[in-house]
């Protein structure tokens, strides 16, 4: 029987086959878990205390984000990665985002937690595959 998916969407395709970056992102989407346990109904409003719990979730999330762009970041500079601006590029949108999510808690605009479940872990899963899986092979291939 095949491992079971882990339920915040991490999946073995995933690998880059850089053990420090896999660690990371599994941590981070693990971490998504954190998410589940806010509210017994993901879809509903948050009360206040859930909100005050999601923005700490939230809070955690941006700190193990920036440290994991800094480190990815590093890495692609030492390989002369030529797509680095534009993965500084992203990184910078998803911290607005990020931001912006919690502002609209802070604010009182109560955001149902599958709705930031969501979108956390669509953009880990599509950053991976659309940009992160192309540094692998181009380190791999140009490995000195």
């Amino acid at each position: 029987m095949p491992p079971k998916p882990n339920p915040a969407g991490y999946s073995p395709e995933l690998n880059l086959g850089i053990p420090e970056l896999d660690d990371q992102h599994e941590t981070l989407f693990n971490m998504l878990g954190r998410i589940d346990s806010v509210s017994p109904d993901m879809y509903r409003q948050l009360d206040d205390d859930e909100t005050d719990v999601m923005l700490d979730i939230m809070n955690d999330l941006k700190d193990s984000v920036m440290q994991h762009f800094s480190y990815e970041e590093n890495l692609m500079d030492e390989s002369d990665y030529p797509g680095l601006d534009d993965q500084q590029d992203a990184h910078e949108r998803f911290l607005d985002d990020i931001i912006r999510m919690e502002a609209e808690l802070m604010n009182g605009t109560s955001v149902p937690p599958v709705k930031i479940h969501g979108f956390l872990a669509d953009w880990f899963d599509g950053h991976i595959r659309e940009m992160d899986l192309p540094f692998a092979q181009f380190r791999k291939e140009n490995a000195k």
